[in-house]
Formats: C-alpha cells, sequence, structure tokens
C-alpha cells in the first residue's frame, strides 16, 4: 500500500493552493506596479464585470458568494478608489448597474500585465501546452460550478 494519496483525495487541497499561489504571485506583481489596495475579494467583482457586464449588486454578490450588504460595502470602497461607476439600469429605471469607470477599466489593463507576469512563471514550470490544457480543464469545472449557482 503505498503512502501517496491518490489524486482524487488532492484534488481540493491543489485547487486551494494553487488559487493561494496565483493571488499572491499576482498581489506581489501588483504591488511592484504600484498598484496597491486592491484585493481578491476586489478582484472578484472585477471577474464578474469582465465575464458578464455590467451588473446589479445582488448578482455581484451572488457571484462571489457574500450578502448583499457586504457587497455594497465592497461596491462603496472601489467608487471611492474611483474604480467602479453606478448608472441606472435601462431595462428597470429603479435599479442600478454597477460597471468599471475609466480608472477601472486601466486597472484591468494592469491585471492583465500582472497575470501575464504569473502565467509566464508557471510555463517555467509545467511548460505552455500543460498550462493550458489545465486552464481550459478548470474552465470546464468553473463553467458547471456557474450553472449549479445560477439555480
Amino acid at each position: 500500500m503505498s503512502d501517496t494519496p491518490e489524486p482524487r483525495h488532492l484534488l481540493g487541497q491543489a485547487l486551494m493552493l494553487a488559487g493561494r499561489d496565483f493571488q499572491s504571485r499576482l498581489d506581489d506583481d501588483l504591488r511592484r506596479r504600484d498598484v496597491t489596495g486592491i484585493s481578491a475579494r476586489h478582484r472578484a467583482i472585477f471577474l464578474h464585470l469582465g465575464r458578464h457586464g455590467p451588473s446589479r449588486a445582488v448578482d455581484l454578490a451572488r457571484s462571489a458568494g457574500v450578502r448583499p450588504q457586504s457587497m455594497m460595502k465592497i461596491i462603496h470602497e472601489l467608487e471611492s478608489l474611483d474604480l467602479l461607476e453606478r448608472r441606472t439600469d435601462p431595462a428597470d429605471s429603479r435599479a442600478k448597474l454597477v460597471d468599471f469607470s475609466p480608472d477601472g477599466r486601466r486597472l484591468i489593463d494592469e491585471l492583465s500585465r500582472s497575470t501575464e507576469t504569473v502565467w509566464q512563471h508557471y510555463v517555467e514550470i509545467v511548460g505552455e501546452e500543460n498550462l493550458e490544457r489545465m486552464v481550459h480543464q478548470l474552465n470546464i469545472l468553473a463553467q458547471e460550478g456557474e450553472k449549479n449557482h445560477e439555480s
């Protein structure tokens, strides 16, 4: 009997540790670019807006897995940094949509540069083809997860 756990028993731990490593490397690179004050909880909003476009706060909260009150606090933080703006939803004048401000769009460019830096580091470790295949497979799992959270 082997002392090495089977991959299926390492999946959760590997995903969490890889995610933590990615966030840490991204934060380090952003600091080197003098981009500060943006945390992983802020980036969850950017991820949602990047994938789905302007959204209501309740949808951002659901996507990030936080209470709507907590999401409003995060939105206010990012508005105070001039990274987000709210405007009236054309489909419902009572509702507001959250979207990137011009400064928020510039921040996305910085995040893209930092992500490229982390990507290149990972390419050095596992190779570009393996990394592309891994990301493709993880995106399949992520899409399934998004479907489950929409229900």
